[in-house]
């Protein structure tokens, strides 16, 4: 377990490292996102962040925030619905047309809902689009300019740690959909893609992220999605129990200390980092590097699973995995994302 002593003491470290650091924040208005996004404009030199959310008016507040954070920060919004690929396809385009390099990539959109499979315009479930699909359609598009970096890294903050086996033959779920089945769908594919890009980008560094119970009001509005005889107990737990449960979870304030780390660490190297002395801010004492999710022959593929406490994550999801890369199930996993995301541009054409 990293103490958040020593997370400080490595965010407080940020500010000696060269300035300029380009990153991109989706899902950075709110949650932990947005706590990640207010440290890292405490603590790093002169950053430049793109943030993309659905509304600049909501987003007003928090740009002028972060400016008075850090005068000498570049802090950009991109206003769209990043649910629909073609909106991912538009903002990548645009961040690629203004940089040559791009050293993180931060996505923490989404939401809960119990109301059932709610698909976008384009055929793809709005909460698998926003955990997954649209997750990995930013990653894909953006790892030319990740590649320019000499610390590039990849989080996405979700449920590492809670991998389950998954049909593989309906991971879209279009036969068997409910909420519990998307998120442990989601949660396989991310960790699965990541593996199977580190092979081919091991000058990248994949981090999957469980935060732990955050408070950042999910839980109220997920109870708002309920309907019909679930309506009256949901109001319910939304006045006695979520409160209850907010005592004991971790502020965004705190969370965002966690997110900066993990973004900036030595602790999470990349399997084949151009420099060895360029794989983030230098460990505290009694910091030890994380162990991959793949080790061969002493190597690690760049691939965090990391908990709540910045570990790495070993229980018994690993045999799943283990199952799953003996047949090469990553390789499909990535073919079958491919798929989703040729056939939700052509059904957002029509």
């Amino acid at each position: 377990m990293v103490n958040i002593k020593n997370v400080r003491i490595s965010n407080s470290n940020l500010k000696t490292k060269t300035p300029g650091m380009v990153a991109l924040f989706v899902g950075g208005t709110s949650g932990i996102g947005k706590g990640t996004l207010r440290q890292l404009a405490k603590c790093a030199n002169a950053p430049k962040v793109y943030i993309v959310g659905r509304s600049m008016t909501s987003a007003a507040l928090l740009l002028s925030e972060l400016e008075s954070l850090n005068p000498l920060g570049t802090f950009i919004f991109i206003e769209t619905e990043i649910s629909l690929i073609k909106n991912v396809d538009t903002v990548c385009a645009e961040i690629k047309g203004k940089e040559q390099k791009l050293d993180l990539v931060f996505l923490s959109a989404g939401y809960l809902s119990v109301a059932g499979r709610q698909e976008t315009s384009e055929g793809v479930d709005t909460f698998c689009s926003l955990a997954y699909y649209g997750r990995l359609r930013i990653i894909d598009n953006l790892l030319p300019l990740l590649c320019a970096s000499l610390n590039p890294r990849v989080i996405s903050i979700f449920n590492a740690g809670k991998e389950l086996a998954v049909d593989l033959d309906d991971l879209e779920l279009r036969n068997r959909y409910s909420f519990t089945n998307a998120v442990n769908s989601a949660t396989t594919q991310t960790t699965l893609a990541f593996e199977e890009l580190a092979k081919v980008y091991p000058m990248v560094s994949f981090c999957h992220v469980h935060p732990g119970f955050v408070t950042t009001g999910i839980l109220a509005r997920l109870t708002g999605t309920a309907t019909g005889i679930w309506r009256l107990p949901a109001i319910l737990a939304r006045w006695t129990l979520v409160p209850v449960l907010h005592l004991f979870g971790r502020s965004i304030e705190e969370a965002g200390e966690w997110g900066v780390f993990v973004a900036t660490s030595a602790k999470y190297p990349p399997a084949e980092p151009k420099d060895p002395h360029e794989v983030g801010v230098a460990l505290p004492d009694g910091v030890d590097v994380a162990k991959s999710s793949v080790v061969t022959d002493g190597k690690g593929n760049g691939v965090y699973r990391i908990d709540n406490y910045g570990e790495s994550v070993e229980n018994e999801c690993d045999k799943i995995l283990a199952d799953y890369r003996a047949d090469q199930v990553e390789k499909k996993v990535w073919e079958g994302t491919k798929s989703v995301w040729v056939r939700a541009l052509k059904c957002g054409e029509s």
